[in-house]
């Protein structure tokens, strides 16, 4: 089990980088002033999917679906109770369930642990290996673990794969989007969980005196690989909504609509230049137009020198009529009397200047 001391050394490591994000995420979704999407139906049979995955994923982390632990369940202790009293305990165990006797596949099982390393084995591995392996042998502990490997990767495969269907061209645009960081999310925590395997010590429950001294890996690594796969499809489902919505986040743009907007604005360019040619063609082969055309336009010329010469000629008297030297005098005097009172007004302290505090 994992100690608190490595949580908090974890979450001291962890929690600058991760608590300033998740922080500024919260806020962006806060100062979002666009108003909500609707989902639309592919995201929405995408979300779907992926809800169904995250419940399978958690059912599977619970016990009631894993694999049996029959040395738990009849509160045996891994390396110091005999063969004999697991066998006595397991029937009164399976009698308390309704069956009259042991399976075959207990009594094989039962025949495995009779080894210490069997047991080890067993703890590590489960009991699949001990029972379907023909070829895993105790003198080669690695048998087990490569007959495991492709029991450990089927659930990743299947669950990169949902999340490859899910972001395909089939789904949405949004979930598009998405598609590398989900597929990077699934593909480490299947590498993770290979990592956890290859480096497990099958000797750590050599010391394990009590039944909670045991650490059943097998059934711990079940737990974390379900929780790992719910949580990575719970965030990409959270993701995929928000961005969805459009609560947080965009899709980018892809290239093929990129091409189809500019497409649309040339031919739009070129409508308007077809129209002004008509139009200018048109007009060019009508004398009459022609002439009412070019008649308007010398008219308009001529109207705009008119106004212009009228502003000139309006300039010209309004200055004639000013006498710019006596406002600018005027203006002298004004502000020459304001500095004066001015300083008139200003008090000034004298030698013979006494302040009150004297």
């Amino acid at each position: 089990m994992i100690s608190w001391s490595t949580v908090k050394t974890l979450g001291f490591l962890f929690a600058p980088i991760i608590l300033p994000r998740v922080i500024g995420i919260v806020r962006s979704i806060k100062l979002q002033s666009q108003p909500a999407k609707t989902l639309d139906r592919r995201s929405k049979m995408t979300l779907h999917a992926l809800a169904f995955v995250f419940l399978l994923a958690i059912a599977s982390s619970l016990s009631h679906f894993q694999d049996e632990n029959i040395i738990s369940a009849t509160g045996a202790r891994l390396l110091l109770t005999p063969n004999e009293v697991l066998l006595r305990r397991l029937e009164t165990f399976r009698i308390r369930q309704g069956v009259p006797n042991i399976s075959n596949r207990d009594i094989l099982l039962l025949n495995a642990l009779k080894t210490r390393e069997g047991r080890l084995l067993y703890a590590a591995y489960g009991p699949r290996p001990l029972i379907e392996c023909a070829w895993c042998t105790p003198l080669d502990p690695t048998s087990y673990l490569y007959y495991r490997v492709p029991s450990i990767a089927l659930p990743h495969i299947a669950n990169i794969a949902i999340l490859g269907v899910a972001t395909s061209s089939f789904s949405s645009k949004v979930a598009g989007s998405l598609r590398i960081h989900a597929t990077i999310a699934g593909l480490a925590v299947a590498m993770g969980e290979v990592l956890v395997v290859y480096n497990f010590d099958i000797l750590q429950n050599t010391q394990a005196a009590r039944p909670e001294d045991t650490y059943w890996f097998h059934w711990q690594l079940l737990t974390y690989r379900g929780i790992s796969i719910a949580a990575v499809n719970f965030l990409f489902g959270v993701a995929l909504y928000l961005s969805a919505t459009g609560r947080y986040g965009f899709a980018p743009v892809s290239d093929r609509e990129k091409i189809e907007a500019v497409a649309k604005s040339i031919e739009l360019g070129l409508g308007h230049i077809r129209t002004s040619l008509f139009v200018k063609s048109t007009t060019i082969r009508n004398d009459s137009t022609l002439d009412y055309i070019s008649n308007f336009w010398k008219k308009e010329a001529a109207n705009r020198q008119e106004i212009a010469n009228q502003l000139e000629t309006t300039k010209s008297e309004v200055l004639g009529r000013m006498d710019i030297e006596s406002i600018n005098q005027e203006a002298f005097k004004f502000t020459s009397n304001l500095f004066d009172a001015m300083t008139a007004a200003k008090p000034t302290a004298g030698p013979d200047h006494v302040s009150p505090s004297d």
